[in-house]
C-alpha cells in the first residue's frame, strides 16, 4: 500500500527544502566568522573585524590571538579602547600612556640630565632648569619650574614688570605710555620713538630746533650771514657775521688829480672806513673835498661800493668798488668822473672832463 499523498502546501514547499537548508549553514558560518579576528569583513560588521577595533583608530586589539595570526606588528593596537592611541601616534610625554604602543619610546626621560624627569622638570633640555634651581630675575625663564615665584618685580604698580619697564620707580613710565616730546625720557620704553618731533626733517628736534619748520634752520648748522635769520639757534642773528673794517688802510699807491685850474685838487695815500653792519664809509686821510665822504655798504662776502656826488656845472661823482680780502686787506677801484657844459670843468689839457673817469687800481692794509 502506498504511502498517503502529502498535503498540497507542504508539496509546494518540498522543492524549497535543499536552499533553506543551505541558507541556514551559511548564516550560522557568518556568525561563526564574526566573533573571530581574521581580517575579513563579515555580516553584521559596520568594517573589518569591528569587535576588536573597539577605539575605531584602524588598529586591532593586539591582545588578542586571532588579531595577532591575522595582521603585522605596525597593524596592533595596544590599548584598543582609546583612539589616540597606536602605532603610528606620538608618544606624549608624562600622561602615563605608551601612545605609540613603543615600549622603547620612554613616556618621560631627563633628557638634560639634571636628575629631573621630564615629568617634573619644566624644560627637561635646560639642566639649568628645574625643581631645585634659584629664579634669576628678568630671564624670562621659569628658572625653579613654580609659576608662583615671579622672574621680576612691578615696584611702581603700572601693571609692567621691571623685565618690560624702562623704569619701574615712575608709573608713568611703561611700555603702554605714549611718548612726551622734549621731557628727557623714554616715556614708551622704547628707544626708537624719539622724546622730539622733527617736521623738517633736518636732523634737529623741535626740542633744540628754533624753527622746526625750516630745515634751512637748526641749531647743527652754521650761521649763514646772507639771511637775516638765526639760522643756527643760539639766539643771535649773524653774530659771527658783521666784521668791523672801521680803520685807516695805507694805500699801495696815491690818487691824486688836478685840473679846472684848481678847482679839483686832490691827493691821499691813506683812506679812512668805518663800518657798522652793512654800512660803510669812505674818505681820504687827511680829510679833503673833493673827494669827501662816499657811503655806501658791504655784504656777508666783504663786497663793498660807495660814492658821492657833487653836482653843479661840473658834476663830480667819486666811486669807491672793492673787495676785503681779509679782515686788515682791501683791493679796489677808486674812480672819478666829471661832467659838464664848456668850460665848467676846465678848458683844453685842464678840463677834467677829458678822459673821464679817471680809475686807480688800489691795495689797502689796514694799520
Amino acid at each position: 500500500m502506498s504511502a498517503p499523498a502529502a498535503p498540497l502546501s507542504l508539496r509546494a514547499l518540498l522543492p524549497l527544502l535543499p536552499a533553506l537548508a543551505l541558507f541556514g549553514c551559511r548564516q550560522d558560518i557568518g556568525l561563526a566568522q564574526a566573533a573571530r579576528c581574521d581580517g575579513i569583513q563579515q555580516s553584521g560588521e559596520d568594517w573589518v573585524d569591528q569587535a576588536f577595533d573597539r577605539d575605531g583608530d584602524g588598529f586591532y586589539d593586539g591582545s588578542n590571538a586571532d588579531c595577532i595570526n591575522a595582521y603585522p606588528a605596525d597593524k596592533l593596537d595596544c590599548e584598543d579602547t582609546i583612539a589616540a592611541v597606536n602605532p603610528t601616534a606620538t608618544e606624549i610625554a608624562c600622561n602615563e600612556l605608551d601612545d605609540d604602543c613603543d615600549p622603547a619610546t620612554l613616556d618621560a626621560s631627563d633628557d638634560d640630565g639634571d636628575g629631573f624627569l621630564a615629568c617634573e622638570d619644566c624644560d627637561d633640555n635646560d639642566p639649568l632648569v628645574n625643581p631645585q634651581a634659584a629664579e634669576t630675575q628678568c630671564n624670562f625663564i621659569n628658572d625653579d619650574c613654580d609659576d608662583n615665584t615671579a622672574d621680576g618685580y612691578d615696584a611702581d604698580g603700572d601693571g609692567f614688570d621691571s623685565c618690560t619697564d624702562c623704569d619701574d620707580t615712575r608709573p608713568y613710565i611703561s611700555p603702554d605710555s605714549s611718548e612726551v616730546f622734549c621731557n628727557s625720557l623714554d616715556d614708551d620704553c622704547n628707544p626708537s620713538t624719539f622724546d622730539f618731533e622733527d617736521r623738517d626733517n633736518d636732523g634737529s628736534g623741535s626740542c633744540d630746533d628754533c624753527n622746526d619748520g625750516d630745515a634751512t634752520i637748526s641749531p647743527l648748522l652754521a650761521e649763514d650771514c646772507s639771511t637775516p635769520e638765526d639760522d643756527n639757534c643760539d639766539g643771535q642773528a649773524n653774530e659771527d657775521c658783521a666784521i668791523d673794517w672801521s680803520g685807516q688802510y695805507t694805500l699801495d699807491r696815491a690818487v691824486s688829480k688836478y685840473c679846472a685850474f684848481g678847482a679839483i685838487n686832490f691827493s691821499f695815500g691813506v683812506m679812512e672806513i668805518s663800518s657798522a653792519g652793512t654800512s660803510l664809509s669812505a674818505f681820504s686821510y687827511p680829510y679833503t673835498t673833493p673827494p669827501g665822504t662816499l657811503g655806501g655798504s658791504v655784504d656777508a662776502d666783504g663786497n663793498f661800493s660807495a660814492t658821492v656826488t657833487y653836482k653843479g656845472g661840473c658834476t663830480e661823482v667819486y666811486t669807491l668798488t672793492g673787495v676785503f680780502t681779509s679782515e686788515t686787506t682791501f683791493t679796489a677801484t677808486f674812480s672819478a668822473a666829471y661832467t659838464g657844459s664848456y668850460p665848467n670843468c676846465g678848458i683844453g689839457a685842464d678840463d677834467c672832463s677829458k678822459g673821464s673817469p679817471h680809475t686807480w687800481i688800489i691795495n689797502g692794509t689796514r694799520k
